[in-house]
C-alpha cells in the first residue's frame, strides 16, 4: 500500500521483498480466505501504548468507508461481509487474489519489485539512505519506508530485523510481545475437552480491575486455550499479567438463579448440559465438588455460589502462550510519539517513514491489522513521495 501511493504520488519506488515472494503473510490471512478489513470499526478495536489522540489523528486520514470503496472502485477487487462476523472478504474467497491485485496495482502504479532483495544493513547520509544486500549489491534512495512487519509468524518473512535496522537510525524499540496469540495451560482436564468451542463472556482483570471485556467464541485445544475470545485478551495476559475470568455462554448469576429455580426437581448435569456442552457441563459440577444428579432444589447457598462463580467467573488455568511463531501480530515496537503523525515520517532520521506493524500499534481480530497497515501505510507513501519532490 505504502508503494502504490507513493508511485501514485510521482515518485521512482522500488519495493524490496526480502521473501522469495511477495505478501506471504497475506496467503494465510483468515484461513486462506484473507478477511480484508470489518464492516466497522471504533479507535477502542486498537492498543498502543502511545496517545490515542495521535491514533485518532491517524485514522482520520484514510476512513474505513474509503478504504472499503478503494477495494472494488480502484483495484475492482469486490468484497463480501460475512454475516455472522462482520467481516469483509474478498467475493473470490481467495487471500491470493488479495495478495495478487496489491501487487499488481503497485506494477501498474510503475513500483519496480525487486524479489528477493534482503537489506542486511542500511547507512544513513546526507543525501539518503544506501540499503546493502547480502551478495554486496547495494541500493540507493533519497526517501525511504520501512514496512517490515513485526515478529509474528517469522516464516513468512516478518522476522523482527526491522526493529533492529530502525534500532540502528536512531530509534527506540519498546518490549515487544506476541498479541493476538493462543495461550497454553497445564490443566489436563481442560485439555481434555479439546475441540470445543463455547460462547463465552470474558473480562480481564489485574488488581480487581478489568482491563477489557468482550463476548466470543472460545476454543480448547490440546495445549490450552485459542479461538477468538483468547486471542483478543491474550496481550492482557502476555504483557500485564492479567487474569483471564469468563463466563460460560456469557450467562450472568441473574441468568442461571431463575433458571435452576424453574428446575428444581432435575438433576444438576441435565440442567446444566442443556444450557453447556455435557462435557464442560460435567466438569464444572465436579469443580464445584457436586454431584450430577443432585436435584437443583438440594443446592444451599454456599454450594450454589461456588457453582455460579465457576459457571460465570471461571478463572482460566494460564499457564503461557504460544509466541511468535504463531501469534497474529506484534506488540510494542516503534512508540508513537517517535514519528510525525501528519507525515509518518521519522523523528529520529530525515526521509526515513514507517508504517504497519513495526510501530506500537496493533487491533483485534477481524481484518482491524490489515485497516491499520493500510491507513499508515497510504500516509507513508503519499507524504515519502511528497518530500522526495520536495527535495
Amino acid at each position: 500500500m505504502a508503494a502504490i501511493w507513493a508511485a501514485r504520488h510521482g515518485a521512482q519506488v522500488s519495493l524490496l521483498e526480502g521473501s522469495t515472494q511477495c505478501g506471504r503473510k497475506i496467503l494465510i490471512s483468515g484461513g486462506g480466505r484473507c478477511n480484508l478489513l470489518p464492516t466497522n470499526s471504533s479507535i477502542h478495536d486498537f492498543y498502543t501504548s502511545g496517545s490515542r489522540n495521535v491514533l485518532k489523528r491517524l485514522f482520520r486520514t484514510w476512513r474505513l468507508e474509503q478504504i472499503q470503496n478503494f477495494f472494488p472502485q480502484e483495484l475492482n477487487l469486490p468484497l463480501e461481509e460475512e454475516e455472522a462476523t462482520g467481516k469483509l472478504f474478498p467475493q473470490a474467497q481467495k487471500a491470493k487474489i488479495v495478495r495478487d491485485t496489491l501487487l499488481e496495482a503497485a506494477v501498474q502504479a510503475g513500483v519496480q519489485v525487486l524479489c528477493p532483495f534482503r537489506v542486511v544493513a542500511i547507512e544513513k547520509f546526507d543525501d539518503g539512505f544506501s540499503l546493502h544486500q547480502e551478495e554486496g549489491k547495494s541500493l540507493h534512495c533519497h526517501s525511504l519506508i520501512l514496512a517490515t512487519g513485526g515478529m509474528s509468524v517469522p516464516q513468512t518473512g516478518s522476522d523482527g530485523f526491522g526493529y533492529r535496522l530502525a534500532k540502528k537510525l536512531g530509534h527506540k524499540i519498546l518490549p515487544t510481545y506476541p498479541a493476538l496469540v493462543p495461550l497454553t495451560s497445564q490443566d489436563k482436564e481442560l485439555q481434555q475437552l479439546a475441540g470445543l468451542s463455547v460462547e463465552v463472556g470474558w473480562r480481564a482483570v489485574k488488581n480487581n480491575k478489568t482491563l477489557d471485556q468482550g463476548v466470543q467464541p472460545l476454543l480448547f485445544t490440546h495445549q490450552g486455550f485459542s479461538g477468538p475470545a483468547i486471542l483478543d485478551a491474550s496481550h492482557w495476559v502476555v504483557r500485564d499479567k492479567a487474569e483471564l475470568l469468563v463466563a460460560w455462554e456469557n450467562y450472568s448469576t441473574e441468568d442461571w438463579e431463575p433458571y435452576l429455580k424453574s428446575r428444581v426437581r432435575q438433576g444438576l448435569l441435565k440442567a446444566l448440559a442443556d444450557q453447556l456442552p455435557r462435557r464442560l457441563a460435567a466438569l464444572l459440577l465436579a469443580r464445584s465438588g457436586l454431584r450430577e444428579d443432585m436435584r437443583c432444589g438440594n443446592l444451599d447457598r454456599g454450594k450454589t455460589q461456588t457453582l455460579f462463580r465457576n459457571l460465570c467467573d471461571f478463572p482460566l488455568p494460564i499457564h503461557s502462550n504460544r509466541g511468535f511463531a504463531v501469534a497474529e501480530v506484534t506488540g510494542g515496537g516503534i512508540p508513537l510519539h517517535e514519528i510525525n503523525p501528519s507525515t509518518m515520517e521519522s523523528r529520529k532520521c530525515p526521509n526515513l517513514f514507517l508504517c504497519g506493524e513495526i510501530l506500537d500499534v496493533f487491533g483485534r481480530i477481524g481484518g482491524y491489522n490489515f485497516q491499520w497497515a493500510f491507513i499508515s501505510g497510504r500516509l507513508a507513501g503519499e507524504q515519502a513521495a511528497k518530500s522526495l519532490l520536495e527535495h
